[in-house]
């Protein structure tokens, strides 16, 4: 490209120059989000508590356990039973008093028992019954806050890809200005072809950086729209931001809050209760039966039936040898009883082990996101300072390059450990079963 100059009222003008035009990015490609239904994240956390699929049958399994619960305490009850009959023959019987025959014949019944004694299984398997509920609810809870922690990283997620959008239309501009900036300078015979070519690039870079933050922030709605189990793809609304308040509590208090309320604890805990009951009730066949029953029946050939007659009875049972299968029955419920301790044990090494991980991801993001912030106003300046330099000839379009990068990659730094502080903290939620004041 030829340039010829001259001088105009002391303004050095290009007489010939031809540069590419670039479009602006078009409506569509600047709002590629913008066809989603706005929600909070409270009104994302209430979607996916109604909708998503694991808490459901987490409900189901806790109504499946009530009534277990409802069956054994239904055995401590006594057992009624009311049966009728009717007959018609074409030949007459015999009554049951012998003394006629007869074509119909009609027959009431009602009969009780109770089983008196059965080695304490009834008050066992009540008990074990009991700790089942509260075993599918501790799950239940543990599956709600898991599902928390999943909402609330997927919202964040697409609030810090929104942030991140943000980012890259900043620096869209930012090498806008740069390019129009090296435009000038060449104009002014400061610049050389080449500073302005390397400028071009780095402007088609950060356009295509845009357009692929934009692609990844669709995404991510899309994400959030699986987590929440909803029909209609949701995000973000435009007040969501990464802003938290930093934590408070201690290692040491986390810890204590985790062994009283953590639902993986708590389940752990039940179901070893639940097993412990149930070697009892494997135990319990050893010890005689004893039951009680009577009836009071009224039966004749005429209706309503005239003959009445009643009944009591009282049996015993022991099984004196029943081919080894109580000392199965024992043994495999110590196995599972057993089992059911050692998960228990692994639940909590695994949660100090989750716990404490959190807890050092959220104090080191913390700490991460005063440094990101430090490092984004440092970066402005020395942006500003390098193109100053620039436009005195003291410093080289390379030196513009790396002032661009390094402000962009400090703003991505500092999305990105807003994030991870967030995520830490709702993991952190997920382990203890609760939320955390202050946080």
């Amino acid at each position: 490209m030829n340039l010829k100059h001259r001088w105009s009222r002391g303004v050095l003008v290009a007489a010939a120059m031809t540069w590419p035009v670039f479009p602006p990015l078009s409506a569509q490609q600047s709002q590629a989000t913008d066809d989603f239904r706005p929600v909070t994240l409270e009104e994302a956390i209430g979607i996916a508590l109604r909708r998503n699929p694991g808490l459901a049958q987490a409900r189901t399994n806790i109504e499946s356990a009530q009534h277990t619960r409802l069956s054994a305490f239904g055995n401590l009850l006594p057992s009624v039973n009311l049966s009728y009959g009717y007959s018609n023959a074409s030949t007459g019987v015999l009554d049951a008093t012998g003394q006629g025959f007869s074509r119909t014949s009609y027959s009431t019944q009602l009969s009780a028992s109770y089983n008196l004694f059965d080695g304490w299984r009834r008050f066992t398997d009540l008990r074990g019954a009991k700790l089942g509920v509260q075993e599918q609810e501790a799950r239940y809870r543990q599956t709600e806050f898991q599902t928390v922690q999943q909402v609330t990283q997927a919202y964040f997620n697409a609030v810090a890809a929104r942030d991140l959008v943000g980012v890259e239309e900043r620096r869209v501009q930012r090498q806008q200005d740069q390019l129009d900036f090296v435009q000038q300078q060449l104009q002014l015979g400061r610049a050389t072809r080449s500073d302005l070519l390397r400028s071009q690039v780095d402007f088609n870079n950060a356009r295509l950086a845009l357009l692929r933050a934009q692609n990844d922030e669709r995404t991510t709605t899309f994400r959030l729209t699986e987590v929440l189990g909803s029909e209609t793809r949701v995000g973000p609304v435009a007040e969501a931001t990464l802003e938290s308040m930093p934590l408070t509590m201690s290692r040491d208090q986390l810890f204590g809050i985790a062994q009283e309320s953590a639902p993986a604890l708590r389940t752990a805990s039940t179901a070893t209760e639940a097993a412990e009951a149930a070697v009892s009730s494997a135990r319990s066949a050893y010890l005689p039966n004893l039951s009680f029953s009577g009836g009071w029946a009224w039966s004749n050939q005429e209706f309503p039936p005239s003959n009445r007659s009643w009944s009591l009875s009282l049996r015993g049972n022991y099984p004196i040898f029943n081919g080894f299968q109580r000392e199965t029955n024992v043994y495999q419920a110590k196995t599972r009883a057993d089992n059911a301790a050692e998960a228990e044990r692994a639940a909590r090494l695994n949660l100090s082990s989750e716990l404490d991980a959190a807890y050092s991801t959220a104090q080191t993001a913390q700490a991460g996101i005063d440094l990101a912030s430090q490092n984004v106003e440092l970066s402005e300046e020395s942006l500003r300072v390098v193109q100053e330099r620039y436009r005195l000839g003291l410093a080289t379009i390379l030196d513009l390059q790396d002032g661009q990068i390094t402000l962009t990659q400090s703003e991505v730094d500092l999305v990105s450990r807003r994030f991870e502080y967030l995520v830490a903290i709702a993991a952190i939620e997920a382990i203890l079963g609760r939320e955390l004041d202050g946080s």
